[in-house]
């Protein structure tokens, strides 16, 4: 018997992190530096997802972070568990009314 189970790890993005991806990106196509997004985004008072102050660093963490992410959805991966013993078990109530 052979179980294969899909890669199903998904990790749920809110609509803001969508935005802010979706926001950060178009800046940065549009040749803007990490800096001064981060700099942009401040002056507009967004924050970050976790409700700090944006720096370059969470620019390109987030451009990074949705890279990696749309890298492993895609990539295809299976997991096979041979020779395994799989038992169901009843449970009955005993004395309930």
């Amino acid at each position: 018997m052979v179980l294969t189970i899909p890669n199903v790890r998904v990790v749920a993005y809110s609509e803001y992190q969508f935005f802010l991806h979706d926001k950060i990106k178009e800046l940065h196509d549009a040749g803007m530096g990490y800096r001064r997004i981060a700099h942009w985004l401040r002056e507009r008072g967004y924050k970050t997802p976790r409700g700090k102050r944006f720096f370059a660093n969470h620019v390109f963490s987030i451009l990074k972070r949705k890279r990696e992410r749309d890298a492993n959805k895609s990539r295809a991966v299976k997991t096979e568990y041979r020779n395994f013993y799989l038992e169901f078990i009843e449970r009955k109530l005993i004395n309930s009314e």
